[in-house]
């Protein structure tokens, strides 16, 4: 007896079904290879390969599966980052800064993708811009304080809030535009982030890290 064709981006009956995790991975990439306006719905659902109408039935529309994506990437580095901001040592401010400079830049390395998002989204004012933005408010509420104390103790250089973030985010363009940093010779499975978070801590730092 025949098996009739399945439909067209429809898995096999018998085939495993991937991991909510792998989804918002899958879907993460994708936004980050095509943008969010690029990429269609179709397109979501045949990289996830979960049928065609997995987005619909699931999430209802593709802003909805992007917030998703975010709120899963955005929790991961927040996460890894606000563990090292609270050191062992809490009221040594110094030690919780350059950990959690450390931890943000690891946590990129390893999470290209998230850094591509918000790449394209940064410079359109949008509603995922804000969404991002208020996604990533925990972290940088959390990492204010600690900045005003060593501006105050003259450890930090008397710089504005927004600048010591642009300074710690942008060195990781390194991740995000891999094509581009493997024209300039870097090998893919190179591990520099600690390298990247030392020279960044030194710019802002009045005496160098150790």
């Amino acid at each position: 007896m025949t098996r009739a064709p399945r439909a067209p981006g429809r898995p096999p009956a018998d085939a495993p079904l991937p991991e909510l995790a792998e989804i918002l991975q899958r879907g993460l990439e994708a936004f980050a290879e095509l943008g969010y306006e690029a990429v269609s719905v179709r397109q979501l659902n045949e990289r996830l390969g979960m049928g065609h109408t997995f987005i619909h039935d699931r999430y209802r529309t593709k802003d909805a599966f992007w917030r998703a994506v975010m709120d899963a990437a955005v929790a991961q580095v927040n996460e890894e980052v606000m563990a090292a901001l609270a050191h062992e040592r809490p009221a040594d401010d110094l030690a919780r800064l350059i950990a959690s400079v450390r931890a943000f830049h690891q946590v990129s390395a390893r999470h290209p993708h998230l850094g591509r998002v918000v790449d394209y989204e940064a410079g359109r004012d949008s509603p995922r811009l804000a969404y991002l933005h208020t996604l990533m408010s925990p972290l940088n509420n959390a990492a204010r304080p600690v900045f005003d104390r060593l501006v105050r103790q003259g450890v930090l250089r008397d710089i504005p809030f927004y600048l010591f973030h642009f300074a710690i985010t942008k060195p990781l363009a390194m991740y995000s535009q891999a094509p581009l940093a493997r024209l300039f010779g870097r090998p893919d499975d190179t591990e520099d982030h600690h390298l990247l978070s030392t020279l960044v801590l030194n710019g802002l730092l009045t005496q160098p890290a150790e």
